[in-house]
């Protein structure tokens, strides 16, 4: 009887364990800021995603093909004139050129506690307007795995509209490799999309997209893979895509490593901050807050920030021997 006692409470904790394990993502984790991201591009069939599934390691550290490097910024709306077309925005998105100017491009999101809605996009210099008649919904919080839903949406630019069907399902958790470094605790979201263009009420085309995207709470996305099909006129399949954030650059409010040991006071401050650490500081980077570097300092760990204008700021701290570190301060 006692063993069979013993068992059960076993069973039960292991059980227990296995549930805490599971990521859940909410509204919170959908952070903003300044990202850095590594992109190859490939033949479809010469790396492939992963099978989905509980406690998985997906390893893409051997990932190859045409590479890019692009910076992507995660802003909030009041903030940039492009918010005003779509009133109901409360962030955008856009990337970022070497000089850390902002695209003309803008993609206006809506983001609250139950989902993530695409609204549109805006660019003031060519002056066009992307509107839905159905806004696609991107996520539903709190995602957890298998949570599944199915959502469409559409758009008609100059006679030619773009019909989208999406099934997007939470299909695995687990640990991502990727070149940038190992993140445990990650969840997989499936997204698989069936687009049909129609040009003056005659389908033309039809593509099948399926994204799989890695999320960790409190960062931007960790790994995106995408395969794609073109279906009609023709059967083709298309360049497959692996994307991940280069975690030893990014720049953003999500923070690289939570270490006890790194203070930064005062915080507010008016004039004067400090960064203690255990560590050796090799270099400190001070950037506002689209992620536009301001300054740099080497050898100091008390900075003057007086002359700056009230607001956010950035702190990114190069320890020895250690990540970067990303700590937000704001300027009374």
């Amino acid at each position: 009887m006692k063993t069979e006692y013993l068992l059960f409470v076993f069973f039960c904790i292991f059980f227990n364990v296995q549930i805490q394990a599971q990521p859940t993502i909410t509204s919170a984790d959908m952070i903003t800021g300044t990202f850095q991201f590594t992109a190859f591009t490939f033949n479809q069939g010469m790396h492939a995603p992963g099978n989905g599934g509980s406690n998985i390691t997906w390893d893409f550290t051997n990932i190859s093909g045409t590479n890019e490097i692009y910076r992507m910024f995660y802003g909030t709306c009041p903030g940039i004139p492009e918010c005003t077309f779509f009133p109901q925005a409360n962030q955008y998105v856009t990337v970022l050129d070497n000089a850390g100017n902002q695209s003309a491009d803008k993609n206006l999101l809506k983001l609250n506690t139950v989902q993530l809605e695409h609204l549109g996009a805006r660019n003031n210099t060519t002056n066009f307007t992307l509107t839905y008649t159905d806004t696609p919904i991107q996520l539903k919080f709190p995602v957890t795995y298998l949570n599944s839903f199915a959502d469409t949406s559409s758009s008609t630019i100059n006679g030619v509209t773009t019909n989208t069907n999406d099934i997007i399902t939470a299909d695995g958790y687990g640990t991502i490799k990727t070149p940038a470094g190992t993140y445990s605790n990650v969840l997989r979201i499936k997204k698989e999309s069936t687009i049909t263009i129609t040009t003056s009420g005659v389908p033309t085309s039809t593509t099948k997209i399926t994204t799989y995207s890695w999320y960790k709470n409190n960062r931007e996305v960790i790994g995106v893979f995408s395969v794609g099909n073109l279906l009609s006129p023709i059967v083709q399949p298309l360049p497959s895509r692996f994307q991940y954030t280069n975690n030893s650059v990014v720049l953003g409010t999500g923070e690289v490593k939570d270490m006890e040991s790194l203070v930064i006071y005062p915080n507010p401050t008016s004039d004067f901050v400090t960064v203690k650490n255990e560590k050796i500081i090799d270099k400190i980077e001070l950037s506002d807050a689209e992620g536009r570097k301001i300054s740099e300092f080497k050898g100091i760990s008390t900075i003057d920030i007086s002359k700056l204008l009230s607001g956010v700021y950035y702190l990114k701290i190069d320890l020895k021997n250690e990540k970067t570190q990303i700590k937000k301060i704001i300027k009374k």
